[in-house]
Order: structure tokens, then sequence, then C-alpha cells
């Protein structure tokens, strides 16, 4: 069996682009904008047929019902192209939002655990739900409505210019003084719009924050310390968006009063009617630049109004594109099936050094952990426990170092494996909203009831879902409103069910009150015999039996060995246990007994 040396370090995880989000609808959209170009265009006949017909009319023709087929036939192109165009585009926004939403929440699954570490809830609500719904606009209404706001103007100039050059050359001077105007907001709006985006992210991130601490807050807060943290975010943005609007207002209304089409008739008819008078201008073409004039400016405003949403949608595509090309935890491709009979340490860390960018959590650690004994994790807190507790279970892979399972390195396990062998309970007891019989049979979905029930009884958790409406049918945050004791016995009731022979259980009484933390240390009991188990906890008095105490401290191990012996040599967690006597009175007893 291959095994790996303790001087290894890990390769950084790989990071290969991923393809453009928008590229499976890249060719259907392309086609959808020549099917609106060609419909804007035939669109534009009617207003042909309004000139061709003042033309024979003023000459004193009246064979003008061919003028007016051709125009509706024209106009019926128009809309069926236009149509046809939008159902294509919303089906395939519907495929693209479905294989993001599918590509994002596979990637979810495969990133490390510091990759979560480093955003808060609302940053991954926000790039699953709300930046792949802003994909809708790109997709499904972006190319169509840019192009056909494009293309008539583009048609009318070119025909303006066919009629005469001078009435064309006059229709385009609101265009150009409008765009000036408007090229000075945009390039003031340009400069704002990535801290518009950033406080778009700590909006959501407030307020996802607010709603899921609301509870405990309500519970043991002062009220409005609760929102303060959302209302100064909400406050801050809110001033930020006023500045933005009151820097771009000026420009950005004298535009849009300038390509409106009362101003460009306006231009028109007064330059158009004194060429006219001039005798430089036939009436009939007069019409004609009446007529188009206005279309010159009225596509413009589309575009303008769209450009916003596109670059949102555009930044929003990057965005999710960067999330899918984030590094994962590399799969071997040819792993190892570790076996449990293997001599030696069940688990095995040398050297294992972990940072969180420039901050070092673990450095140069060794740690053994015989079969059927006991670890505890202690420090102060930020000293390392919990990201080593992460290691085994795989969350992440140390930077230098090696993390080793019956001799096998955890890398060159495939991770299905590695969870038939270690089984975890962490300090956040978050459940499914679902039963409470699939919630703690996650790890063993095919397990009958009578397993369920067991698992529960050993968990001490049994007579308490016995009093819910629906017992074990009864769903969390409906009809099984759990304490976060209760709550944690779940937890150890889906571990107890997976009956892995490794068990982390990180910090798992920290958060509970006395008399579910003795509930909750019975049912440790009952899961940890047996089995090789690491254990973090705050309370030092709820470790003291532990086979083997390792203290951490600035992520190094400070000193290991029994509770006793540790207690002698009067060190770090000399210190700590004097600390946690002078905080718990019943300590001090105990640790004279111990002495």
């Amino acid at each position: 069996m291959a095994t790996t040396t303790a001087a290894g370090s890990a390769a950084a995880p790989p990071r290969v682009r991923a393809p453009s989000v928008l590229a499976p609808a890249r060719s259907t959209l392309t086609g959808c904008a020549a099917l609106t170009a060609v419909s804007a265009a035939a669109g534009m006949a009617p207003l042909v047929a309004v000139v061709e017909i003042t033309r024979r009319m003023v000459a004193g023709r009246t064979d003008v019902w061919p003028v007016v087929v051709v125009a509706l036939l024209a106009l019926a192109v128009k809309q069926l192209g236009t149509f046809a165009a939008g159902v294509l585009t919303h089906l395939a926004d519907l495929r693209v939002s479905f294989a993001v939403r599918r590509d994002l929440l596979a990637k979810l699954r495969r990133l490390p655990l510091g990759w979560f570490t480093e955003r808060n809830s609302g940053t991954v609500k926000k790039t699953v739900e709300d930046d792949v719904a802003a994909l809708h606009q790109l997709i499904a209404h972006s190319v169509v409505e840019l192009t056909g706001a494009l293309v008539p103007p583009l048609v009318a100039v070119g025909y303006l210019f066919a009629v005469d050059w001078r009435g064309a050359a006059l229709s385009l001077l609101p265009l150009v003084v409008g765009l000036v105007a408007y090229r000075r907001a945009m390039a003031e709006a340009g400069t704002k719009y990535p801290q518009f985006m950033e406080w778009l992210t700590r909006l959501n991130g407030a307020a996802v924050e607010f709603v899921s601490g609301i509870g405990v807050v309500k519970s043991f807060g002062t009220p409005g310390v609760a929102s303060r943290r959302f209302q100064d975010v909400s406050r801050s943005f809110a001033r930020f968006f006023l500045e933005w609007a009151r820097s771009t207002s000026r420009a950005s209304v004298t535009a849009e009063i300038l390509l409106s089409p009362p101003s460009v008739l306006a231009v028109l008819g007064a330059g158009g009617g004194a060429l006219t008078a001039a005798g430089e201008l036939a009436v009939t073409d007069l019409v004609a630049l009446l007529v188009f004039g206005t279309v010159t400016t009225a596509g413009l405003m589309t575009v303008m109004m769209s450009v916003h949403p596109l670059v949102t949608a555009l930044r929003v595509a990057h965005g999710i594109r960067e999330l899918l090309s984030a590094p994962e935890l590399p799969v071997p491709a040819d792993p190892v099936v570790p076996v449990p009979g293997t001599p030696g340490p069940v688990v095995r860390l040398c050297g294992v050094r972990f940072a969180y960018g420039d901050t070092v959590a673990l450095d140069s650690v060794d740690l053994e952990l015989h079969r059927g004994t006991v670890t505890a994790l202690v420090g102060p807190s930020g000293s390392g426990k919990s990201t080593l507790a992460k290691l085994l279970p795989r969350f992440d892979d140390p930077q230098e170092g090696v993390v080793e399972l019956h001799g096998v390195d955890l890398r060159r396990i495939d991770p299905a494996e590695l969870y038939r062998h270690v089984a975890f309970v962490f300090q956040d007891t978050d459940l499914l909203r679902m039963s409470i019989r699939d919630n703690i049979r996650l790890s063993r979905p095919d397990a009958d009831d009578a397993r369920v029930r067991e698992a529960a009884a050993r968990a001490q958790l049994l007579e308490r879902l016995e009093e819910l409406p629906r017992g074990l049918d009864s769903v969390v945050g409906e009809d099984a409103e759990l304490s976060g004791g209760e709550r944690q016995r779940v937890c150890v009731a889906r571990a107890i069910l997976a009956d892995r022979p490794v068990l982390v259980l990180d910090e798992a009484t920290a958060s509970a009150d006395p008399e579910n933390e003795a509930r909750i240390q019975d049912a440790l009991s009952e899961m940890t015999r047996d089995r090789t188990v690491l254990v973090i906890a705050h309370r030092l008095a709820t470790v003291r039996g532990a086979d083997q105490i390792v203290v951490l401290d600035h992520g190094r191990v400070a000193e290991r060995g029994t509770h006793r012996d540790l207690l002698a040599r009067e060190g770090l967690y000399a210190r700590l246990w004097l600390q946690e006597s002078a905080a718990h009175p019943a300590v001090p007893a105990e640790r004279r007994a111990a002495q």
C-alpha cells in the first residue's frame, strides 16, 4: 500500500479557467441578433411607405395600394421575427440559468471550506440566486433589445443620406450633442459602478447576518443592537447612491431632453423648414426628414436605458465565471483505499502547516491518534483547534506536511471513501429544513425507523422527539422548534447512525446550557466508545479524562500529555485550568481530586 512521507508538501489546488457562462447560448444569441436586425429593418417599411405615398400623391398619382400592401407584409415580418427572437432567447435563458445553477451547486460541493470562511452566506446567496437571475436580462432581453434599438437609427440615417445629405446631417445634430452629454454622465457613473457592486454585496451580507442572528439578539441583546450594523450599512449605501445620482443627474437629464422627440422635431422643423423655404429642400424630402429624423434618437434612448442592466449582467457573468474557476480540492485519479488493520496510528499529522492568506493558523504540527483513544485539543481562542479538526475530514488540505489515515495521505483517498471512515460533529448545528428523520439519516439515507430511533435514543434525544407533534416526521423550522443543545444532539444522532470508526468533535458543547451539556456528554460517551476520537472543547473539565490532551498555542503544539501530567508541568494548560477554576467554582475541588 502506498504511503507518503512527512516531509511532503501540498501543491496549490489547480485553477482551471471555466468557460464563459454565455458559451452555450452564444450561437442562439448570434442568430437572434441577426433575426432581430432583419425584423427591425423590415419594421422601417411603414415609414418608407408614408414618404412614398406622399411623393405619389404630390405627383398626382393614386396607385398607393401596392405600397400599403408591401408595408403591411414587412410589418408582419417584423412582428413574427421579433416574436421568434424573443422566444428563442428566453428558451436560451432557461437553458443557461439551469446549467449555471447546476454547475454552481456542484462547484460549491467541491470547494474547500476555506473558500466559505472568507465569505459570508449573503455573498454566496447573491451569486447563486441574484446573480444568476441577473443573467436573464443579458440573455433574454439585452441582445435583441439593443439590436432592435440600433438598427432603425442606422436605416433612418442611411435613408436620409440617400434623400438629401443636408437633411441627414441636420438629423445628426441632436444626436451628437446628446451623446456628448450622455458620455459625460456615463464617465462619472463608470468610476462609481465598482463601488456600487461592492455596496450591494455588503448590503446582502449585512441583511443575511441580521436575519440569521435575530433570534439570539432578541433574547439577550439590547433593543436596536440587532439591526445597528444593517442600518449603518443601509444608510451608508443610501448616501453613496444619492451622491452618485446627483453627480450624474444634470448631464443625464440634459441628454434625455436633447434626444427626446419634441426637441428633435423642433430642430428638424426649424432647420428643414428654413431649407425648404430657401428652395434647397423639396417638400417631400422635408416630410422624409420629419418622419425619419426622430427615429435617429428614439432608439438611442432605449440603448441608454439598457446600458446599466447590460453592464451589471456582464459583471455578474464574469463573477460567476470566477467562482466556477475557483481552485478545488484535488481528487485522486488513482485513489487508495485505507486498510483499518494497518499497524501504527489510525491518524497521523506530520509537519502540518496551514494558513488563511498571510495568517498562519497551524505551523509544524505533529500528532498521532491511536486506535480506540480520545485525543483532546485545547488552547486559547484562535490557537488553531478548529482548523486542525477540519483537516481530518479534509475540508482543507495543508500547505505543507501530510495528514494520513491508516498510513495513507488523505489526498490519495477518494472523498466518498474517506467519509466511510470519518464522522464529525462541529460547533455549527445548522439543520436542513426537512424532517427530523431525514436530518438524522443524512449519512445513511437507507436506514429504517428502528435504527433512526435507536440513534436518537443513544443521543439522549428520543424522549424530546416523542413530544413533537409528528415525532420523527416533524420538520425543522415548522413544527420542530429545537434548542441549540437539541440541535447538537440531532447532529450527534446523525454521527451515531453513520457508525464511523473515527470521530471529530469540534466544540460539541460550546453553546449548550448545563442540562443539555450533560445530555450531550452522555450521548458523546456512548458515541465514542471503541472509536478513535479527536475532540475540541472550551471547557477543560469535559476532556480531563482524555487519553491524550494536546495544547495548541498560536498554531503550534505547546504541550501534550494527560490531564494530571499537564497540571504537574504548570505550563499553559495549568494556567488555562486555573482560569476555568476561577470562572467555575466547582472546578477547584475536581482539580484537587485530580492532583
